[in-house]
């Protein structure tokens, strides 16, 4: 029985990581996906938090906060990395990019949910070759997520088993004002990856703002 269980664990394990999605680095066109469409984002909700925000532009002031959500599969047992902004209605500026560092994972799928709460998912997810992945809002229209508005629920879905608040979150406008960064949800780096991510963490704020 125990060797039918583990040779059965493995078999699982092997087709979960043959069928997974790879965001491939560069920008990739997000039309959002539904539990019916990708049944492995049903789940149990592990952690589930509310962070505010608050950073000058346009003259002005934008503020808002950010959900962070980690769901294990009840499929599968992997875990999805989700999160949701608000922008507040006095805000003086659309947000047009939510920017996560630090996910040490080789292999994610990046989308949104259309069959949960909120009023704009991004057009866009742009991964660059350090482990780095931006959710784009507006478009060519440049609307972004405007003031009173909130996100859908943007995720990340991963082969990974395990997680602790490895990752950084920052939030931009049209204009490039860069908010504070922000800890969130990551799976736990491989070991190799450990120097990587004592670097990128001191890095972080100046690369990013080199990017932009």
């Amino acid at each position: 029985m125990k060797r039918f269980t583990l040779a059965a664990a493995i078999a699982l394990a092997l087709g979960s990581s043959a069928q997974a999605v790879v965001l491939p680095v560069g920008t990739t066109p997000l039309s959002g996906t539904t539990v019916a469409a990708k049944p492995q984002l049903e789940g149990t909700v592990l952690e589930d938090d509310t962070v505010p925000f608050s950073f000058a532009a346009f003259g002005g002031t934008v503020s808002g906060s950010v959900q962070s959500r980690v769901v294990r599969s009840d499929v599968n047992g992997t875990l999805a990395f989700y999160w949701r902004v608000f922008n507040d209605a006095n805000s003086a500026a659309a947000i047009t990019s939510f920017r996560i560092g630090n996910f040490y994972v080789p292999v994610y799928d990046a989308d949104f949910r259309t069959d949960g709460l909120g009023d704009v998912g991004p057009n866009a997810a742009l991964r660059f070759a350090t482990p780095d992945v931006n959710f784009l809002f507006g478009g060519a229209a440049g609307g972004g997520l405007g003031p009173g508005a909130s996100s859908l629920f943007m995720f990340l879905d991963t082969q990974a088993t395990s997680y602790a608040r490895f990752a950084l979150y920052d939030l931009t406008t049209a204009d490039t004002p860069i908010s504070s960064s922000f800890s969130t949800f990551a799976p736990v780096p491989e070991p190799g990856s450990f120097a990587l991510l004592a670097g990128g963490i001191a890095l972080l704020g100046v690369a990013r703002r080199r990017r932009t």
